[in-house]
C-alpha cells in the first residue's frame, strides 16, 4: 500500500483477489480497480504518474498508470526469481527475491544492475526508500531473520536492527526525523504497530491489541494529511484502519 502524490488516495496491492485498487480513504470509496495477470505482492511509486507492482508467481514487475482517478496496465518487465519487495531508487527498481534471498538493483527493462546476497536475508519482503542528509536510503525488513535493515543506494549494508519486539516484521514507512514505522504481524497474536529510532535502535510500539489489531501486513504515511494507514484483517473483513499523528 502506498499514498498517491497528493497525500489523499492510496493504492493497494489486492493479493487475495489479483487485482491493484485505488481507494479514497476519507470517503471510503474504491474509485478503481485494475485486474492482474498474478497475485501482487509489493507496490511502489514511479516517476510520471506511474506505479509498479510485483507479481511473484510469474517471476514479473507489472508498471501502472494512474491518471485521473484511473488505472491502466503499462509494461510487463520480466525479471528472474520470485520478487516480492519493491521501491524504485535512482531510475532503478530496488527488488527483494526469495528462493534463493537476495536484494537487486534492476533497470527498467528488468537487466541486472546490482544484487547481493547476504545473511540478513531470508523473506526481503517490504522495501521503504527515504532521504537522510540529502541522499538515499533503502530499508528492508525480513520476515525471515527478524531484521530491518539499512542500506545505502548502491546495496551497501550500513546498519541491521534487531529487537526482542519484532518477531515478524512486515511493512515500513518513513515519518522523516530518523524514524521509521514497521508493523509486526502477530500471526497467532495480536499485531503491532512500532516506530524504530534509527540513531539509537529504539523500538517503541505505538498500536496494538488495545487498538484491536489482528492481522496487520502494511503501513503507508501521508505526510500531506497527518495520516498513518494501516491495513488489517479482522473477522473475515479486510480494512485500512486511519490514525492522526504528530
Amino acid at each position: 500500500m502506498i499514498v498517491l502524490p497528493g497525500g489523499d488516495l492510496l493504492l493497494v496491492a489486492d493479493n487475495n483477489n489479483q487485482s491493484v485498487k485505488l481507494a479514497d480513504p476519507a470517503s471510503g470509496q474504491l474509485l478503481d480497480q485494475l485486474q492482474l495477470s498474478g497475485t501482487p505482492w509489493g507496490v511502489c511509486l514511479l516517476p510520471g504518474d506511474r506505479a509498479a507492482v510485483t507479481i511473484p508467481r510469474k517471476s514479473m514487475i507489472q508498471t501502472i498508470l494512474v491518471t485521473m482517478k484511473k488505472l491502466s496496465l503499462q509494461d510487463d518487465v520480466k525479471v528472474k526469481g520470485a520478487c516480492y519487495g519493491i521501491n524504485y531508487v535512482n531510475e532503478y527498481f530496488v527488488v527483494g527475491f526469495r528462493n534463493p534471498a537476495n536484494l537487486a538493483l534492476l533497470n527498467k527493462k528488468g537487466k541486472l544492475y546490482k544484487s547481493i546476497n547476504h545473511t540478513l536475508f531470508k523473506s526481503p519482503n517490504y522495501i521503504c526508500v527515504t532521504t537522510e542528509n540529502t541522499s538515499k536510503v533503502i530499508y528492508v525488513s525480513d520476515n525471515g531473520t527478524n531484521t530491518i535493515t539499512r542500506l545505502s543506494e548502491e546495496l551497501q549494508v550500513m546498519q541491521s536492527f534487531t529487537d526482542p519486539a519484532l518477531q515478524n516484521p512486515r511493512g515500513l514507512a518513513s515519518v522523516g526525523g530518523g524514524q521509521l514505522l514497521v508493523v509486526n504481524n502477530g500471526l497467532f497474536t495480536s499485531s503491532t504497530l512500532f516506530v524504530l529510532d534509527v540513531t539509537t535502535g529504539e523500538v517503541t510500539q505505538l498500536l496494538g491489541r488495545e487498538e484491536n489489531l489482528q492481522q496487520t501486513y502494511c503501513v503507508a504515511v501521508s505526510h500531506t494529511l497527518g495520516t498513518v494507514y494501516v491495513t488489517d484483517y479482522l473477522k473475515g473483513c479486510d480494512m485500512i484502519r486511519q490514525y492522526k499523528f504528530k
